[in-house]
């Protein structure tokens, strides 16, 4: 039997898909370099897909195996985001060398991280979100390099987006508050915190790119 979903179950992605469809094509467009347009291209097109699939997942009433088969998608789709996240981030913020090392790291965790989601995707929420955790950790090593090229301010909206995530994923893994859970559960509150990092950290990306 598929579970009843709360009525605002998936609206808050749906929405910020659009956001970033509006946001995302000037973002590539104004951008200056190949090198500097293909890292914010895929950034963009990482987050469109995780909205996007998350919306989908979320707003459908799916049978019990496609609904199986969307939760993969999905729970894959949150690493896919954090390596986008970090691809114009460790382009354009760190050096050469550093900016390697960081998206070899990066992309081999979300690579994991997405053959988990795909083979083992009902592990317990708590631990689910603490590897969500680590994986956007891995930029701390080189806070302090990013500190001298994109400027304290930057660092501190990485940062802030980093604990707005922090927070959505212990409200995920520990399925707190309840709230209503006929229209707003956790899980909403789990998506307006993701909506909002993801914001935090669009605007570091658009500073970087325009000296901001």
């Amino acid at each position: 039997m598929t579970p009843t979903k709360p009525l605002l179950r998936g609206h808050f992605h749906q929405a910020m898909f659009f956001v970033v469809l509006g946001a995302g094509i000037p973002l590539i467009y104004n951008s200056k370099g190949a090198a500097t347009m293909i890292s914010v291209a895929v950034y963009i097109l990482c987050a469109l897909m995780m909205f996007g699939i998350s919306s989908l997942y979320h707003r459908i009433t799916w049978s019990t195996e496609a609904r199986l088969i969307w939760k993969k998608l999905d729970h894959a789709g949150i690493y896919l985001m954090i390596a986008g996240t970090f691809t114009p981030v460790c382009t354009l913020g760190l050096g050469p060398e550093s900016s390697f090392n960081c998206l070899v790291t990066i992309w081999s965790v979300a690579l994991v991280g997405m053959i988990q989601s795909i083979f083992f995707v009902n592990l317990p929420k708590l631990i689910s979100a603490s590897l969500y955790l680590i994986a956007g950790y891995l930029i701390i090593p080189y806070v302090g390099e990013l500190r001298l090229n994109i400027g304290l301010g930057n660092v501190w909206l990485l940062v802030a987006g980093g604990v707005v995530y922090t927070l959505g994923a212990l409200s995920y893994g520990l399925k707190r508050p309840v709230f209503n859970p006929r229209v707003f559960g956790y899980h909403e509150l789990f998506h307006i915190f993701v909506n909002l990092g993801a914001t935090l950290h669009f605007f570091v990306i658009n500073n970087i790119l325009f000296g901001k």
